[in-house]
């Protein structure tokens, strides 16, 4: 996959996760999700500092940032989005160093399919992902967790990957690549 595509659907993942985040209740805040230890804030928090990282490496410091990650999701990602469209056929990254925009946008891709199912476990509610992201996404997050990815390492980003279930959805097969268990589901509470 080139740059530009790789660009439209990481806009297109971003978009669907943005209205998400514009969406979320106060009192949703506060609930577990699939990632272990992690409220629905502490996700949108970590989701905001790692594309606010990036943005700074190209444009500067954001600037004061809102108590409500919610509330600066969208002005982040914005960031975010501007950083990857004008950079050149390499970023370097504050954690890495230099690596292909390429690599970074499909990583990213993934990320961001992965974190909007997160929150819909988190609160509960339906995901619906539009067919052509996910058939793109697949092979990208087998491409992120195959032997040899520094992403799951010791260190990496991903926690060891579940086996893959020929019953399981595109989207429950590309978050059980990333180490997610795809029955997933809040303490308390049943699928």
């Amino acid at each position: 996959m080139n740059v530009t595509e790789l660009l439209r659907l990481d806009a297109t993942a971003l978009a669907l996760i943005g209205h998400d985040v514009a969406l979320i209740a106060d009192s949703a805040l506060t609930r577990p999700t699939p990632c272990e230890g992690w409220t629905v804030a502490d996700l949108l928090r970590h989701m905001n500092e790692r594309h606010d990282a990036v943005a700074q490496t190209m444009l500067g410091p954001l600037g004061e940032e809102d108590d409500d990650p919610r509330a600066d999701f969208a002005r982040i990602a914005a960031r975010w989005s501007v950083a990857l469209q004008t950079t050149g056929p390499t970023l370097n990254l504050p954690s890495r160093g230099p690596v292909s925009t390429e690599w970074v946008l499909g990583v990213h891709v993934v990320d961001m399919l992965v974190h909007r199912w997160d929150l819909a476990r988190a609160l509960q509610v339906p995901l619906t992902v539009p067919a052509a992201l996910e058939q793109a996404a697949l092979p990208l997050a087998r491409a992120n967790t195959a032997p040899g990815s520094p992403l799951n390492q010791p260190g990496g980003a991903y926690r060891p990957p579940f086996g893959e279930d020929p019953a399981n959805s595109e989207m429950d097969t590309i978050v059980a690549l990333l180490g997610r268990d795809p029955r997933w589901t809040p303490p308390g509470h049943t699928s």
